[in-house]
């Protein structure tokens, strides 16, 4: 993302179009009294971070729905090589490695 652009809330209410084009190419922050109040940020980029966005399980308070919905995202879950590379120590049959 490009580096931000700082206004006023005025300043975005009179001149929205100039300050949505501005959005599709880095935040725009929205002040109100001199405090950071908003951030608009185009649809792309919005729907980029919330992608990559993690939802933190706490196990002992989940629900049953929840612990289910978990399992089955790590069972759908791709393998990384690094989860690969340990998968002989789940391995029952497996000898023991030296």
């Amino acid at each position: 993302m490009n580096a931000k652009t700082k206004i006023s809330a005025a300043e975005f209410q009179n001149n929205f179009g100039r300050y949505a084009d501005a959005a599709r190419a880095g935040p725009v922050v929205v002040t109100r009294y001199g405090r950071d109040e908003l951030v608009v940020l185009s649809a792309a980029e919005y729907e980029r971070m919330r992608a990559s966005f993690r939802r933190v399980v706490v196990l002992n308070q989940a629900t049953p729905d929840e612990a289910a919905e978990l399992l089955e995202a790590l069972a759908n879950a791709p393998k990384t090589p690094e989860a690969v590379a340990l998968d002989h120590l789940m391995d029952d049959t497996a000898p023991p490695r030296a």
